[in-house]
């Protein structure tokens, strides 16, 4: 991105920050503002600050950047060596660079007209010029109390007090929406006009204070002897700026304030838009207010595929509009962008090259100082993953939706504000409430006594802090009855990891208060589950088991407890790599998912599948383990029934390839042999057979002719998809050629290539069997006088499209599925084998094509071949 694509930025921290200096590393001033040029004209970009400033305030030598960075992020004064003046403001570390925001520092509205400064060289929210504007009344007013305490003495007192009264009135006008503030040198308020009087609290220095405190917080850090203090504080939801003039006679402090919160934010989001447009992976643009382009990022023209040269000038609608964008989406984008609002919306965006992609569009307006909308700033994002994650994410959300309603203990998700946002069927029967009474209810205040209620509170605020734990408490179900639960609480979060409240498994154990409370959870969740769950202790030893357990293995608690799983369950045949895997995975303290043959008491063998882990203890030390096991002897059962038909149907195959092979060669055999007889027998006997009989003779040789033809083809048919698929470049149009040179075409037909065929990966042997076939049947089938065979291909983004035009007597709809069928054949034709169009349909499926007809009787038929590229 080049320095002229970000005039805009310029232009908008000038006109914010109008005296801003930027220092490098190398301790070289490389910018400054407009205003600055016109205080301090001998100051040009690239010398040395400490050649040029010196650092008034504090008082410290800063002869290199590092010395420098140590004052940033407080009130400084720095001094021109050069010119006679002052700038107070701050630094800021920006991109390894320093920047100085600030203003001037003048006594006197006569410094600024000698400067020959106008209100355009200072930011709107400077509070200078005003207070500059005061102070020169002020000047006036005591040169006139001057001249007239010099003529009329004797009322000195009455003036005083009149004076008094009228700069009071000029000071704290009721009218006025800036905050006005008199306080005595100890910081007791004197005085405070209705605006003033609206700031109840201050939030200073990440400290909050009622507005008398604040006060006498804030005294004792205004130098009295200063023209003035300026500090900024936050009361409500605004930011202010207070100017002090300390008056020193009359021993009271007057505070002039000004809401800042506009201008902060506004500077905040420059910076923010700046560094997004300048380094975003997202596509950017800016546009005017009537929508169109001026500027974008090349990672826009990477998401869209066009050219800047083609973006500019046109609108975000205009690029991204595509068959697939719902319209009805643009609302929710247009109507906040004609009201100078910001939007975020997810729509489908198009691509130069035609396909699509979803995206997330998020607009902010650019004001300028009327608060008119000047320019607009759009961040484009592809979300199609996301997208893809949603859906898959959906769909195992509705996979466990079913599990969490249904699980045995209750479950309750709240809201940052204890609401209830869902439960599940096990907690609305551990309540007495449905799901209905439940929802939009504030747990704490529903379920549970005052007692309850502050533990509550205090968990709410742990969870802020990521904290998850158990937790006992006593509640009221909906009969009032008084119950113990067990709660397991830990944090929500959205999917951006964004905390957004509670979730919780609440455990009733009011029969079960003498128990241990993790063990005691473990064990009613594992007795209530259908797999086997055994727990052991550090060294893993049994302690504990579920019925299911002890069913599948045989075995009474009795039997187990104080054994190890392995010494009591492994036999013969169980994997010792699995023993062995195990074994680690346990001395390691990781958790472990594996299939094992285990044994029963009985000596029955049975699979299982294992999934186990680690229980550890505050310190971090490994008390227990537990696994659970699950029963798969059946499903084991059936893969290996299944790899034994896999194996019995190869070798199937494999039979009935041999058995056509030798079955083809027997019977081929003895078919040349009745061919060479006839042929013997016709040239000897050709003068004394009659005609009739070299007819059935004839006759006899066709047969056997397509006899052969009938065995070569079902040999074909059964080879196509049994060979291995050789893949390589492929000219159709070379093929095709080829095929209508070797086959018989009559004289009175003729075969075009209508356009030039295209280059396919496939097997040439395959592609030259289905045209062969197809033209072959095209070309025997034509039964006019002046017959025509076109060949043609169309190309579409994915396919090509191959089809062959004939104008013979065409195929009535009732017929066009049966004749890809096998031993199908419509016409009479000696050599039609009923072969041809099946192995035409064989190979287009191997391929994964489509084959259909267009036909009417009469009027001829186009085949269409529909191949991917």
């Amino acid at each position: 991105m080049d320095g002229l694509e970000f005039k805009f930025q310029e232009a908008s921290f000038n006109r914010l920050f109008p005296y801003f200096i930027l220092i490098d590393s190398d301790f070289q001033i490389v910018g400054f503002g407009k205003s600055i040029a016109k205080i301090c004209p001998y100051l040009k970009p690239n010398v040395s600050f400490k050649a040029f400033f010196n650092l008034k305030r504090p008082h410290a030598e800063t002869n290199t950047f590092e010395e420098l960075l140590h004052f940033s992020n407080q009130l400084v004064v720095i001094e021109s060596n050069v010119d006679d003046v002052s700038l107070r403001g701050q630094f800021e570390l920006l991109n390894k660079q320093l920047l100085f925001v600030g203003s001037p520092w003048f006594n006197s509205m006569n410094e600024v007209v000698e400067k020959n400064l106008t209100i355009n060289d200072f930011a709107i929210h400077d509070p200078l010029l005003d207070l500059l504007h005061v102070l020169k009344n002020q000047e006036i007013s005591a040169k006139e109390l001057k001249e007239t305490l010099l003529t009329i003495n004797q009322q000195k007192n009455d003036l005083k007090k009149a004076n008094k009264e009228i700069h009071d009135i000029a000071l704290f006008p009721t009218q006025n929406p800036d905050p006005l503030i008199r306080i005595d040198f100890e910081g007791n308020l004197l005085k405070r006009n209705p605006a003033a009087e609206m700031l109840l609290s201050f939030i200073y220095e990440g400290k909050e204070y009622d507005a008398a405190t604040f006060f006498k917080i804030i005294s004792p850090k205004i130098d009295v002897e200063q023209e003035r203090f300026i500090f900024e504080a936050q009361s409500g939801s605004k930011d202010y700026s207070f100017v002090c003039k300390s008056l020193k006679d009359e021993k009271y402090i007057n505070i002039y304030g000004r809401d800042i919160t506009e201008q902060k934010r506004n500077s905040a989001e420059l910076e923010r838009l700046s560094l997004v447009a300048s380094s975003n992976e997202n596509g950017i643009v800016f546009t005017y207010p009537d929508g169109k382009i001026f500027w974008s990022n090349d990672a826009y023209t990477h998401l869209t595929g066009y050219p800047k040269e083609y973006i500019l000038g046109k609108t975000p609608i205009e690029i991204g509009l595509c068959e697939h964008t719902n319209k009805e989406d643009f609302p929710k984008m247009l109507t906040p962008f004609y009201n100078g609002e910001p939007f975020e919306v997810e729509l489908i965006h198009g691509k130069k090259d035609g396909s699509h992609f979803w995206s997330r569009t998020k607009g902010q307006p650019i004001f300028d100082q009327h608060g008119q909308v000047k320019q607009y700033f759009a961040m484009l994002e592809d979300i199609s993953l996301k997208k893809r994650y949603d859906d898959s994410l959906e769909i195992e959300k509705a996979k466990y939706q079913n599990i969490i309603a249904n699980m045995n203990l209750g479950l309750l998700e709240v809201d940052l504000n204890d609401v209830i946002t869902l439960s599940n069927n096990s907690f609305n029967e551990m309540s007495g409430y449905s799901s209905e009474e439940l929802l939009g209810k504030k747990a704490a205040e529903l379920l549970m006594p005052s007692e309850s209620q502050a533990i509550i509170r205090e968990k709410m605020d742990t969870r802020k802090q990521g904290v998850t734990d158990s937790y006992e408490v006593k509640i009221l179900n909906k009969n009032a009855e008084k119950r113990s639960w067990l709660i397991s609480g830990a944090p929500n979060y959205d999917l951006n990891g964004n905390h957004i409240g509670s979730i919780g498994i609440h455990l009733d154990i009011t029969q079960q208060k003498v128990q241990e409370e993790q063990l005691t959870m473990l064990s009613l969740i594992a007795e209530k589950n259908i797999n086997a769950v055994v727990i052991t202790d550090n060294k893993g030893v049994i302690e504990w088991a579920n019925t299911s357990f002890l069913q599948i293995s045989g075995f009474s608690m009795e039997e187990i407890k104080g054994k190890k799983p392995g010494h009591l369950l492994q036999g013969p045949e169980t994997s010792p790599e699995t023993v062995a895997y195990l074994k680690d995975r346990i001395q390691k303290g990781l958790p472990f998912n594996c299939e094992i043959v285990n044994y029963s008491k009985s000596g029955e063998k049975y699979w299982v599948s294992i999934q186990g882990q680690a229980l550890y203890n505050k310190k971090n030390e490994i008390v227990k383990f537990f696994a659970i096991e699950e029963n798969i002897t059946k499903k084991k059962e059936l893969e290996q029934q299944r790899e034994f038909l896999m194996d019995s149907l190869a070798k199937s195959n494999k039979e009935l390839e041999d058995y056509a092979a030798i079955v083809s060669h027997d019977l081929k055999s003895p078919l040349r042999s009745i061919h060479s007889l006839l042929t013997w027998i016709k040239e000897d006997n050709d003068k004394e057979f009659s005609t009739k009989t070299l007819q059935y003779l004839s006759m006899m040789e066709n047969k056997v002719e397509k006899m052969d033809y009938l065995i070569e083809g079902i040999l074909t048919y059964a080879k196509i998809d049994k060979a291995d698929v050789a893949t390589e470049n492929i000219n159709t149009q070379e093929i095709v050629q080829n095929i209508i040179n070797i086959i018989h075409i009559p004289s009175h037909i003729t075969v075009t290539i209508k356009n030039n065929l295209p280059v396919i990966k496939a097997d040439r042997f395959r592609i030259q069997q289905l045209f062969q076939n197809i033209i072959s049947n095209a070309v025997n089938y034509i039964d006019k006088p002046s017959g025509k065979v076109e060949i043609d291909c169309q190309f579409t983004a994915e396919h090509y499209i191959f089809s062959v035009k004939d104008n013979g007597p065409g195929i009535a709809k009732s017929n066009q599925e049966k004749i890809f069928k096998i031993f199908q054949s419509l016409g009479t034709s000696d050599k039609s084998t009923g072969l041809g169009l099946s192995i035409v349909k064989k190979i287009i499926d191997l391929y994964q094509g489509e084959i259909w007809i267009e036909s009417e009787i009469n009027r001829g038929a186009t085949f269409f071949i529909k191949l991917k590229k």
